[in-house]
């Protein structure tokens, strides 16, 4: 799905339904090459045969006046972002970049920053970008620099800036970083509690199940449950815990039936992943998913109840998606664990706010944080 208007790529103020959200994270913001100490942000930069996205603080401030109480942030990093790893390990490259951060936050009035290093300290079978075994303490340190350098600007501006991390919702994470520390230090660490399925995987499977199926052949067969209680189980309070909500799905195509009639389709393998519209590599929007919902479209959904998950299924492409059934019962799940609200990826995949309005209005008997995140192009 697209989210262009007219000619123009990029969304602006007018698309976004603010009376749903607490916070709206624009990402993401990159490390200069060059200079790591220096944030950017791609669309902001001319180049060759690219639009730029000159307008994007105009429309932050459009948001702003028609929503006062909506807090709006800047993350840093993303999947595959690297620099991380280089600037925390230099005193002079992180007390540059906490400057060079706060000037963003007074300049555009910003309430906040989230630091999406993915990651520190990676698995043990290594990750895309560069890091270091010193990382576990220099992620740390980087934390409390930036929350240092945020209080004092907020002693002059009379603001309390916000600060926020992105965390996996795996074990690895808990044994190779101190998220204990982590904690302490920012005001939520938003569990990214999806992805437990998708292209690497040799089978089909929930993109962001509640609960673990007995029959899942995986090794390390994952869920949020599960993943809650490894965070908390280390000393995490609940209430410094966001739960990450994917308003996507993952998708497989030349999927068999399988043997259990009650969830044909799962847990079987496929031949490749659907690329062509509406679907991105595996990948497609809640936009597009409702449109396989309706009747006549050849798909069937299924419940998953051992999971508490959904999917569709055509007998050749499986879809695992978050709908608005899960979704009242993952409020249900913050709520009864106290969390600290929810977090979405990402706002292009539902526009038209359909999940962000359930979701908001379940959670309005506690009114706990609701966070989604803006991408800057679509």
């Amino acid at each position: 799905m697209s989210a262009r208007e007219g000619d123009n790529p990029y969304w602006n103020a007018n698309m976004i339904k603010g009376e749903y959200l607490s916070d709206l994270i624009i990402s993401f913001a990159l490390l200069e090459k060059d200079n790591v100490s220096v944030p950017y942000i791609p669309v902001l930069k001319p180049a060759s045969g690219n639009p730029v996205f000159n307008n994007l603080w105009d429309e932050v401030n459009a948001l702003k006046e028609k929503y006062p109480r909506l807090k709006i942030n800047i993350s840093v990093g993303g999947w595959g972002a690297d620099g991380f790893s280089d600037m925390a390990d230099d005193p002079k490259l992180r007390t540059a970049f906490a400057v060079n951060v706060c000037k963003w936050l007074e300049e555009y009035n910003l309430d906040g920053m989230d630091v999406d290093w993915e990651y520190p300290v990676g698995p043990e079978w290594g990750q895309k970008i560069k890091s270091r075994r010193e990382d576990r303490q220099n992620y740390i340190t980087l934390l409390r620099d930036l929350r240092n350098a945020m209080d004092q600007l907020g002693a002059k501006t009379g603001k309390r800036y916000g600060l926020s991390t992105a965390v996996p919702a795996n074990c690895w994470f808990l044994k190779a970083n101190d998220v204990k520390t982590t904690a302490e230090i920012v005001d939520s660490l938003k569990l990214m509690a999806y992805d437990y399925y998708g292209g690497s995987s040799s089978v089909t499977g929930h993109n962001a199940n509640l609960s673990n199926n007995p029959h899942d052949p995986a090794r390390d067969s994952w869920s949020t449950r599960q993943a809650l209680g490894e965070y908390l189980g280390a000393g995490i309070p609940p209430e410094k815990i966001t739960l990450g909500i994917g308003f996507y799905g993952r998708a497989w195509q030349g999927v068999g039936r399988g043997d259990n009639k009650d969830t044909p389709g799962l847990f079987q393998p496929y031949k490749s992943l659907p690329g062509s519209a509406p679907f991105n590599q595996g990948s497609i929007d809640w936009t597009d998913i409702k449109e396989f919902l309706k009747p006549g479209s050849g798909y069937k959904r299924y419940w998953d109840d051992k999971a508490q998950a959904s999917y569709l299924y055509n007998g050749d492409i499986w879809i695992s998606y978050t709908g608005p059934e899960q979704i009242k019962i993952l409020t249900d799940f913050v709520k009864e664990n106290k969390l600290g609200g929810v977090f979405v990826w990402e706002y292009g995949h539902d526009m038209n706010a359909d999940l962000m309005k359930v979701l908001a209005e379940n959670l309005k008997t506690q009114s706990p944080a609701f966070i989604d995140t803006i991408p800057l192009h679509r």
